[in-house]
């Protein structure tokens, strides 16, 4: 028997798609990591699949394929891909930005977001997800998942930004964040395997969407803070790949690809 490892991501805006996974199933290894990791390891091929950053996926589109039906994607507001600054974003022109480093996608998106519709340019710097110490260091910091969720429980008097908004309000189209990735060669060796775990993480993405009570209640549990915040967290998470949700895929990708963050346009290759 084929053993598949596959990347695990506890973080909420997962918690759709893996809150009713069997990760007991004895065909699965788990390997469990923030984005940034899972996007190094599968780089590494020490993991065969995996939930990774939009942009990885952008930057090894010649080695990987996407899953179909499955991302993390908002269209508007994502909840949990938040700017918290101490200026408006037309005032961040030459002040420093520290960035959360278990991200790309969110991060690029940012350079994106100043470079292309406000027209500034920050400087950076890299830092652990933790408000805090990068708002003593920096104007600004960017968070994402449940260091965002959490961070606005703290009362910093920062403004605060939700990055899918921004992205919505100046291109009108959905913002993917994280897709399913697995190697091609992969695919060609244990193909069945891979269409095997495909359909467990569907159905498991289909149990998320009937039980969000479940997801919600477990939330409250280990995360804090009540019913209605979750439920407003989880109607804005999007977790299929439908044809818009590519359209703005294929946007961002050309928006890096025209800073220089990315060598070339990628394109998006789709399994099965």
């Amino acid at each position: 028997m084929t053993k598949i490892n596959i990347g695990y991501n506890p973080a909420a805006n997962m918690l759709p798609i893996f809150h009713f996974l069997d990760r007991s199933n004895p065909r699965l290894q788990f390997v469990r990591d923030v984005p940034a990791g899972h996007n190094r390891l599968l780089d590494l091929r020490e993991i065969d699949m995996a939930p990774i950053s939009a942009f990885s996926y952008g930057q090894h589109w010649q080695k990987y394929t996407i899953l179909t039906d499955l991302s993390v994607s908002a269209n508007g507001s994502i909840g949990s891909i938040l700017l918290y600054s101490k200026f408006p974003l037309t005032a961040l022109d030459g002040k420093t930005i520290a960035l959360t480093n278990t991200s790309a996608t969110s991060v690029n998106l940012l350079k994106v977001i100043l470079a292309k519709f406000y027209r500034v340019r920050p400087n950076y710097i890299t830092m652990a997800p933790d408000l805090e110490p990068m708002l003593e260091a920096a104007d600004a910091a960017l968070l994402i998942a449940d260091e965002a969720l959490m961070g606005l429980a703290k009362n910093t008097s920062c403004q605060v930004f939700d990055l899918g908004s921004e992205w919505y309000k100046h291109t009108s189209l959905p913002m993917v964040f994280s897709v399913w990735a697995v190697a091609d060669e992969v695919i060609q060796t244990c193909s069945d395997e891979v269409a095997y775990v495909h359909d467990l993480l569907l159905a498991s993405k289909q149990q998320g969407l009937l039980h969000t009570e479940t997801i919600i209640n477990y939330c409250m549990q280990t995360l804090g803070e009540d019913h209605r915040f979750w439920s407003q967290y989880f109607s804005q998470v999007h977790n299929g790949l439908e044809l818009e949700y590519l359209h703005g895929l294929t946007t961002y990708f050309r928006f890096c690809t025209e800073l220089g963050l990315l060598d070339v346009q990628p394109e998006i290759k789709l399994w099965p």
